[in-house]
């Protein structure tokens, strides 16, 4: 087997994880919650209004202190909405996952013996 093929079989691995698995439920309860993502595309407008105003130095500024406001009232509803909430969380911790499978691919590429590391451990000198 050629490394193409371990990495493919390695991929397919890490979707079957219990992290992927995780991630694919709060992703499917996202896309069938109409009102998770109207949060999640209203607070995307405000962000982008608010930056196009950042970006065009003769726009007025004055609305940013209220586009500011309603970012951050969408930041808690966003927070507070168990579904978008979950799927952030969901997110987070597969990214951990997928980090610490490269950190221990980079840390044997580097010569350091990984053999017995499951991912963070106190023998490491940092989290794979």
């Amino acid at each position: 087997m050629g490394i193409y093929d371990k990495a493919r079989e390695l991929g397919k691995e890490m979707l079957e994880c219990e992290a992927a698995v995780k991630l694919n439920a709060a992703r499917e309860a996202f896309d069938n919650s109409r009102e998770a993502q109207q949060l999640v595309e209203e607070y995307s407008g405000l962000k982008q209004k608010f930056n196009e105003i950042m970006a065009d130095k003769d726009s007025d500024k004055l609305p940013l202190t209220d586009i500011g406001n309603k970012i951050t009232e969408m930041e808690k509803q966003i927070k507070e909405n168990e579904i978008t909430s979950g799927l952030i969380k969901a997110e987070t911790e597969y990214g951990a996952f997928v980090n610490s499978v490269f950190n221990i691919i980079n840390a044997t590429i580097q010569g350091e013996d990984t053999s017995s590391c499951q991912g963070c451990c106190s023998s490491c000198t940092g989290c794979h």
